[in-house]
C-alpha cells in the first residue's frame, strides 16, 4: 500500500527555516516561495526577519519554451502575492560567453544563472538567496560528486547555509561581485523534505508550477541519469547502462569506505547521505570549537597555532578539516574556491597533516613549505602571546628559550618578483593602480565609499567625501596616481601616491582584522574581547589616513 505524502505544515517549515536547512529543485521552488511568503506574512511581529519575499526567475534562452515558462512563473508568483522579476541571461555581453548551442550546456547555464541571480539580488536589495533543493536533490548531488571522484567532504552534499563567496557564478568580468559575495548568503530551507512532500504542498494549496521536461531526460546530464536510476529504485535496463555505469559508482563508494548500498533503494541511500551531511556538520562545529580556543596573537591574514593544540586533535577527519579551514583563511585564491583549499587534493593535505602533526619540526629539520593553495607553513617558536622565527646557529643547533614551545604559522605564499611576473606577461595582483576608479567615483557625484578588493584578502575602503583637496587635485594631474602596493612579509596593502616628479608618498599603511571574522558561536563576551585584543592591536610606525580603512576580510569561521 502506497502512503500519500503529507503537505509541509507551518510548524515544520518554521523549524526548518530557523535551522537554515536548504534545498533546490524544479517545481519545488514554487512550494518554497509559498512557504516563505506565508511564514513572513504571518510573523510580521517577529524582529530580525526579512520583511518581504522577492521571486527571481532566470530565463536562460536555451529552450524554445523558455519565454513561455518565464510567463507562467510570473503568473504563479503573482497568484501567491509575491513581487517577481524575470532576469534574462545577456549572452555575449558583460563578460558572459556566447550562447551555447551544442555540447554540455549545464556548466555554462549554471554559472550564468548564479551571475544573473546575483545581479537580481543587487537590484532587489536582497542579501539572502533561498533555493528549493530538497532531500532527493541532496542524494543526487552526493552520488554525482562521488561519481566524479569527490572525497567524503563532497559526498556530504550541499550545505544548509553557505556564504556566497568570491567568483561564484562569475565569468571574470571584474566588478564588485568578489567582495560583495562575502556579504551574501545562500540558504536551502527544504533539504530535510523529500520531493513528494513538496508536490503534496503544491497540491494542498492549489499551486500551479512549471515542469521542465529536460530534467527527466537521462541522456542530457549525469544528474538526470541518476534521477531516473533512483526513481526506478536502483534498477536499469541494458539500454540505460551507457548513461550510468553503476559498477563505477560501487567502486567509488568502496574506495571512500562510505556505507551506501546502491541496491538498497532510494530510502537507504537517502539515510546514508543524511548521515554524511550530519557528520560534516559535526566536524565543522568541532573545528569551530578548536579554532576558537586557539586565540594566539598573529598579524592580520595569518594564523598561528601551537603544537600542543594540534596534538590534542587526533581524529584524522578533524585534522583534515582544520587544515582546509586555515588554508581558506590565509590563501590569496578566491574565498570559497577549490584553489584556496589545494583543490582538496589528498596528497597535498596528507603532506600538510604529516608535517604539522609529525612532532618537533626543528628536530626533524622541516623547513617552511607550501603544499598548494597559496599558503606557506612556517615552524616558529611561541612564548605566551608572541612568536619568533628561528634560524639554526653556526653549529646547527636550535636555540630554544625555556618558556618557548613550537608551533606553525600559516601565511600568504611569497609571490614571484614583480620583474619575473612582468617578464612572463602576467599582471601583478599586488600592484594595483586605482586612480581611475577614484576619479570616476568623484566625478559621478556618488558619495558612497569606494571599495577595492586587494589580493582577495583585504578590502580597502575610501571615504572619498573626506579625501583631502590637495590629494584630489594631485591625482587629476596625469603624472600622479594612487596605487595599492604590498608591504611587510605578510603582503598587506598600503596606499601610495606615486608621482613622476617626486618620491612616492605613503598615505596609509595600517591594516586590521574585523571582529566578525572570528565570532565563533561558542565564544562568551569576555572571550570575544580576548580575540579583539589579539587581532586589533595597534602596530608601530603605522600611517593612518582618516579617509582610508584597510580590513582583512576572509573569515575563519565555518561560513
Amino acid at each position: 500500500m502506497t502512503l500519500l505524502a503529507r503537505p509541509i505544515s507551518r510548524d515544520e517549515f518554521i523549524r526548518a527555516f530557523r535551522l537554515s536547512i536548504g534545498n533546490s529543485g524544479g517545481p519545488d521552488s514554487t512550494g518554497l516561495l509559498f512557504l516563505m511568503h506565508r511564514y513572513f506574512s504571518e510573523n510580521l511581529h517577529v524582529s530580525n526577519l526579512p520583511r518581504r519575499v522577492v521571486s527571481l526567475h532566470v530565463d536562460h534562452g536555451l529552450q524554445v519554451a523558455s519565454g513561455d515558462m518565464a510567463k507562467r512563473c510570473t503568473n504563479n508568483a503573482k497568484s501567491i502575492g509575491v513581487e517577481h522579476h524575470v532576469l534574462k541571461v545577456p549572452w555575449s555581453k558583460d563578460g558572459f560567453p556566447k550562447l551555447p548551442t551544442e555540447g554540455p550546456l549545464e556548466h555554462s547555464a549554471r554559472l550564468a544563472r548564479y551571475r544573473v541571480l546575483f545581479d537580481g539580488m543587487t537590484q532587489a536589495n536582497a542579501s539572502i538567496l533561498a533555493l528549493g533543493h530538497h532531500a532527493d536533490d541532496q542524494v543526487e548531488t552526493s552520488l554525482m560528486r562521488i561519481m566524479k571522484g569527490s572525497t567524503e567532504d563532497g559526498a556530504a552534499g550541499m550545505k544548509h547555509c553557505r556564504r556566497w563567496g568570491m567568483n561564484f557564478g562569475y565569468f571574470g568580468a571584474g566588478g564588485p561581485m568578489d567582495y560583495e559575495g562575502m556579504r551574501r548568503w545562500i540558504i536551502r530551507p527544504l533539504l530535510i523534505f523529500p520531493k513528494d512532500r513538496l508536490l503534496a504542498t503544491c497540491e494542498e494549496n492549489k499551486l500551479s508550477y512549471v515542469t521542465d521536461e529536460t530534467n527527466f531526460q537521462p541522456e542530457l546530464t549525469l544528474r538526470n541519469a541518476l534521477r531516473q536510476w533512483l526513481a526506478n529504485d536502483g534498477k536499469q535496463s541494458e539500454s540505460d547502462e551507457h548513461l550510468l555505469n553503476v559498477s563505477i559508482l560501487r567502486k567509488k563508494l568502496a574506495a571512500l569506505d562510505i556505507d551506501i548500498d546502491p541496491s538498497g533503494g532510494v530510502g537507504q541511500i537517502r539515510s546514508a547521505v543524511n548521515a554524511l551531511t550530519l557528520q560534516a556538520d559535526d566536524i565543522d562545529h568541532e573545528v569551530d570549537f578548536m579554532l576558537s580556543r586557539n586565540a594566539l596573537r598573529s598579524p592580520p591574514g595569518t594564523y598561528l597555532i601551537t603544537h600542543r593544540s594540534l596534538a590534542s586533535i587526533e581524529n584524522p577527519k578533524v585534522q583534515r578539516a582544520i587544515i582546509l579551514r586555515i588554508l581558506r583563511y590565509a590563501s590569496f585564491h578566491p574565498w570559497g574556491s577549490l584553489a584556496a583549499q589545494v583543490n582538496r587534493r589528498t596528497n597535498s593535505l596528507s603532506q600538510i597533516v604529516n608535517k604539522l602533526w609529525g612532532g618537533n619540526p626543528f628536530e626533524k629539520q622541516i623547513r617552511p613549505f607550501c603544499a598548494g593553495g597559496g599558503v606557506s607553513w612556517t615552524p616558529v617558536a611561541i612564548s605566551g602571546d608572541k612568536f619568533r622565527f628561528i634560524n639554526r646557529g653556526s653549529n646547527g643547533n636550535i636555540n630554544f628559550r625555556n618558556s618557548e614551545t613550537f608551533g606553525w604559522l600559516a601565511s600568504r605564499q611569497n609571490p614571484p618578483s614583480h620583474e619575473t611576473m612582468s617578464g612572463r606577461g602576467f599582471t601583478n595582483p599586488l600592484r594595483v593602480d586605482i586612480t581611475s576608479r577614484i576619479i570616476s567615483k568623484l566625478d559621478s557625484g556618488d558619495t558612497t565609499p569606494l571599495e577595492v578588493l586587494y589580493d582577495n584578502r583585504f578590502i580597502v575602503t575610501m571615504n572619498l567625501a573626506s579625501i583631502p583637496p590637495e590629494i584630489e587635485k594631485s591625482i587629476r594631474n596625469p603624472d600622479n596616481q594612487i596605487w595599492l602596493l604590498s608591504q611587510t612579509r605578510w603582503f598587506w596593502p598600503k596606499v601610495v601616491l606615486k608621482s613622476q616628479t617626486q618620491e612616492d608618498i605613503v598615505l596609509h599603511s595600517a591594516a586590521q582584522s574585523p571582529k566578525n571574522l572570528v565570532l565563533f558561536h561558542n565564544l562568551s563576551p569576555s572571550e570575544v574581547d580576548q580575540w579583539k585584543q589579539i587581532y586589533w592591536r595597534p602596530y608601530e610606525k603605522e600611517i593612518v589616513a582618516p579617509w582610508v580603512e584597510v580590513d582583512f576580510m576572509r573569515p575563519l569561521t565555518t561560513m
